[in-house]
């Protein structure tokens, strides 16, 4: 029997060893190659994706809510915060109206022509100037044409033969910005200080001027309004008087005098005075 030659199978082993490294070699080659040709491609980046934040009902959470406050237009009528502005109360009706002395411009004779008064005295309550425009300027030496007899007469001699319980005194708008607010408060302390001379009991209602129409072309505007309304509030404190805001009780959503309320934009037609009668009425003094 032949025996195996030791020398002869590690000879065999060290060849098959040698040709398998051979293999890796050719194969580790073969790869750097295929790379080499067919480029390398990186994997594509992921990208971040910002993290969406969580939107919290306010409702949900509890936490409350705020509504932002308007801001004011200019051309808005603004509510008065005068200390001397009567509040709004019950109608006082005909009752109410009938004890009233009007001073003011032309606009004011509508209460007359359409029987808007009804009063036994109704034909003398009214009180226009001759040039029919009651100027803020002059408002302490205006003269006023009787109803009754056509004399031109103060306001002061009105009250001392009349003795009315209360005067309204209602300005025109015409001249809103040529009046200054010294000589505007001076005006009205002199004119007060007439009537209430003549006699203490009457009591003194200092309207505001009421607004223009958005429509309104000509040179007033419910900003100077505004301005000037503030100082006939600050006359009516500093002469212990009422005021009474028919500005802003007339001024329609858009903060302008209606259309339907005038029918030049600027002073009360039939429409607008039976609304500014309408605030009189629910404006009486305490």
């Amino acid at each position: 029997m032949r025996k195996n030659n030791p020398k002869s199978q590690k000879a065999v082993l060290n060849h098959f060893w040698s040709l398998a490294i051979v293999i890796c070699l050719l194969l580790c080659i073969f790869a750097l190659i295929f790379a080499s040709v067919m480029g390398y491609v990186p994997a594509p980046k992921k990208e971040k994706v910002a993290a969406t934040p969580e939107v919290t009902d306010p409702l949900e959470s509890g936490e409350p809510t705020s509504t932002p406050a308007p801001t004011p237009t200019p051309s808005a009528i603004q509510k008065s915060t005068s200390s001397a502005a009567l509040a709004e109360t019950s109608d006082g009706g005909a009752e109410y109206l009938n004890q009233i002395y009007f001073f003011g411009d032309s606009s004011l004779k509508t209460l007359n022509d359409e029987n808007l008064l009804t009063g036994e005295e109704s034909a003398q309550q009214v009180w226009v100037p001759g040039g029919e425009i009651l100027d803020l300027n002059i408002l302490s030496t205006t003269t006023y044409v009787s109803p009754v007899t056509g004399n031109n007469v103060p306001a002061g001699e009105v009250v001392e033969v009349n003795h009315p319980k209360y005067v309204i005194i209602y300005p025109s708008v015409d001249n809103v910005n040529d009046v200054t607010e010294s000589a505007l408060k001076n005006a009205y302390t002199t004119l007060i200080g007439s009537i209430m001379l003549e006699d203490p009991e009457t009591v003194v209602i200092l309207s505001s001027l009421t607004p223009v129409t958005s429509s309104y072309a000509g040179g007033e505007t419910n900003e100077q309004i505004n301005k000037v309304n503030g100082w006939i509030a600050a006359a009516a404190e500093q002469n212990s008087v009422k005021y009474l805001d028919a500005a802003y009780a007339l001024a329609g959503p858009d903060g302008y005098l209606p259309e339907t309320y005038s029918n030049d934009g600027a002073h009360l037609g039939i429409a607008g005075l039976k609304a500014w009668l309408e605030v009189v009425r629910t404006h009486v003094p305490g």
